[in-house]
């Protein structure tokens, strides 16, 4: 075989198999969730293939296979283009949100009954291993905004509606001016838990019911 086409089915295999590596990393959020419909159906037409042609690259190059026509030279060259057309759209179809970007869904912010915040609850990259929650407040005087982790057992929702309005958590005041108890709702789909929440240490601690 021909130095340049060693060289040239190497590179192309380096590049196909980097494509499969990095759909594989985005279509399952670094193994945090199960591959989704779409990337089911882009891992057969395009990941399996792209595998295959891997797979005949490295035999032709074990192999030592020298083309001896001009259609041998085009089939070879098609597969080539084929191979690199498939890593392209692979490296395009993955998405990076829940992973290198997280995925946020966020119900309606509210006001305290006692006007002091403006406040709603956070779900991040829901559905998947990594998930969690965090409280965000806005001090309605002077507007500070603060995020809050809140240990709310998102892996146990397996469902969740958005409609136009949602309240998934309310946040109600105690009689300490820097506490507050934070309870979620039904809308949220799991059992009430409740937590206590201090906006001065930026903190929470789940409550028992």
């Amino acid at each position: 075989m021909q130095i340049w086409l060693r060289l040239l089915l190497i590179a192309v295999i380096i590049i196909s198999a980097s494509s499969i590596v990095w759909f594989l990393l985005g279509s399952t959020a670094y193994f945090q969730r199960g591959m989704d419909i779409i990337g089911t159906t882009v891992f057969w037409s395009a990941a399996v293939p792209t595998f295959l042609l891997i797979g005949l690259f490295t035999i032709l190059i074990i192999k030592g296979w020298t083309p001896t026509s001009g259609g041998q030279y085009v089939v070879v060259f098609i597969g080539l283009v084929v191979s690199i057309s498939l890593s392209v759209g692979l490296s395009q179809s993955v998405s990076k949100y829940g992973w290198a970007n997280e995925k946020i869904e966020s119900d309606t912010v509210k006001v305290t009954a006692d006007n002091k915040y403006e406040y709603r609850i956070d779900l991040i990259n829901l559905f998947q291993k990594n998930s969690h929650a965090r409280l965000y407040l806005k001090d309605s005087g002077s507007g500070t905004e603060t995020h809050i982790p809140v240990d709310i057992q998102t892996r146990k929702i397996v469902g969740l509606g958005v409609k136009k309005v949602n309240h998934w958590v309310m946040l109600e005041p105690t009689d300490n001016s820097s506490g507050y108890i934070l309870y979620t709702t039904k809308e949220l789909g799991i059992p009430e838990e409740k937590f206590e929440i201090d906006v001065k240490t930026g903190t929470s601690v789940r409550l028992e019911q």
